[in-house]
């Protein structure tokens, strides 16, 4: 693993936390010169369509769409770094007090002047706020309960909006077939930097023999969500491989006798190949060191990964054979599962494939019903806090192996509302190290995004996965 993904990771945890006392953090301001627009419409194509353009809608498959058109205070780059939007600095007047600077002069798609009071409308919905007030109409003050680090990062997908899916980005709605065709058209009135393409389509081809061909013939400029076995059927050199922050990990139920001698799951850590696993992934995937991504604030990168040891393969290692425990896993991932159950068997631990779908592999996770099970986790904020509030809490919602440790409740709490980055990073890299230490998961792979791009378009995958049409050149 690039051991430099440490540094990126504070610098984002520095973003994400923004800076104490009065030091506002300040877009430097750059004159925009627009050059004539592309011709041409480009056309992206995804494989899932939606219902509607909502902003309170967060999955991938919207925001990939709505970002072209809505913008908050904030927003994520592509690097998941916090950069200005409809605010252009920010900074804490104490641990619980947010004041932010917005701009003048930027306007609604439908004409109408964007102010502090459009802000503070969105804001006083979500009702998770102690107090929102004006000190005057482009300054707003955001209050909480309690310290929160990670508002900034909230606050990128609380997008500011009027009805009719009218927002102050840099696209604007031309045509929308509802689960079908979004048609947009660049807002010339726009504060930022305009797009290169005037017109952009995003497409919805469920069909993936449609798509294959729409995109060997020319008529897709960007696909979409690549799933991985029909990347090996297109030209590979136009194939764009990106990792995320999801890390999918093979855990163990802690409080099931069979699994709660650490010595049996420092045995079974031993018994899976990395390159093995990256072979079954089609290469599309790579080793996973730790229980979160490599850029994801809290990684730690002392933590070293699990050797694998082919000897043990010819040891019985657990005494005498165990029947019947069940591996469960999502029924995508059947190839991973048979070899993961063949190398467990061979050492003398026979389990049972539970192939689940989502929703009842969740279900099973939440009631201990699974005493091995096969779970991903991405970090769509950047942060590790979601993973150890969900995985490693005691109270956790997700803590299906019931691993408690009094120590790691403490230092998620703490890190909750530890407003200094240094802090806050040695915290989450604390709680990691123990997890590890006690080795509650075994982390399996990191998973990749795939686009295919066609030859002249000039695009960069994002780490959130969004393509988005103002970012393509």
């Amino acid at each position: 693993m690039n051991k430099k993904n440490a540094l990126v990771g504070l610098l984002l945890g520095l973003a994400i936390v923004g800076f104490l006392k009065r030091d506002f953090v300040t877009e430097k301001i750059k004159p925009l010169v627009h050059s004539p627009y592309k011709s041409e419409v480009l056309a992206v194509v995804l494989s899932t369509g939606v219902a509607d353009l909502a902003p309170e809608h967060l999955d991938l498959d919207t925001l990939t769409r709505t970002e072209n058109m809505y913008e908050g205070l904030v927003a994520f780059d592509r690097t998941l770094k916090i950069v200005p939007a409809l605010a252009l600095s920010w900074g804490n007047l104490s641990p619980t007090v947010w004041e932010f600077k917005m701009r003048k002069g930027v306007l609604f798609h439908d004409g109408t002047p964007f102010e502090g009071a459009s802000v503070v409308a969105v804001l006083e919905k979500l009702k998770t706020f102690k107090a929102i007030r004006l000190t005057d109409p482009f300054t707003l003050q955001i209050e909480t309960t309690a310290p929160d680090p990670l508002l900034l990062a909230k606050l990128t997908k609380v997008f500011i909006t009027r009805p009719g899916n009218v927002g102050t980005g840099p696209y604007k709605v031309r045509e929308w077939i509802p689960g079908g065709l979004l048609s947009l058209t660049a807002f010339t009135d726009y504060w930022g930097r305009q797009p290169v393409y005037r017109n952009a389509e995003y497409q919805v081809l469920p069909d993936r023999t449609e798509r294959r061909r729409a995109f060997e013939d020319g008529k897709i400029d960007i696909l979409s969500a690549v799933p991985r076995d029909q990347a090996l059927e297109l030209p590979q050199e136009q194939l764009k491989k990106s990792y995320g922050l999801e890390v999918n990990m093979l855990m163990f139920k802690l409080d099931d006798p069979r699994l709660a001698d650490l010595k049996a799951r420092e045995a079974i850590r031993t018994l899976f190949d990395p390159a093995k696993i990256e072979a079954i992934g089609n290469y599309f995937v790579r080793p996973a060191t730790e229980l979160v991504a490599p850029g994801v604030f809290g990684y730690n990168p002392t933590i070293q990964p699990f050797v694998f040891d082919e000897k043990n393969m010819a040891q019985d290692l657990f005494g005498k054979r165990v029947e019947k425990i069940s591996l469960d896993f999502l029924e995508t991932y059947r190839t991973l599962s048979e070899y993961l159950t063949k190398q467990l068997r061979t050492a003398g631990f026979s389990v049972q494939p539970n192939p689940l779908p989502a929703d009842q592999l969740l279900t099973r996770i939440r009631k201990n019903l699974s005493p091995l099970f096969i779970i991903g986790w991405q970090a769509d904020d950047g942060d590790a806090g979601g993973f150890l509030d969900a995985f490693l809490d005691s109270r956790g919602e997700f803590n299906g192996g019931r691993y408690k440790n009094p120590d790691v409740d403490r230092w998620i709490a703490e890190s909750r509302q530890e407003m200094n980055p240094e802090k806050r990073l040695a915290l989450l890299q604390q709680v990691l190290a123990q997890a590890q230490h006690d080795l509650i998961a075994i982390p399996l792979f990191e998973s990749s995004r795939i686009t295919a791009v066609k030859p002249g378009i000039v695009w960069e995958p994002r780490t959130d996965g969004l393509v988005l049409a103002a970012e393509v050149k």
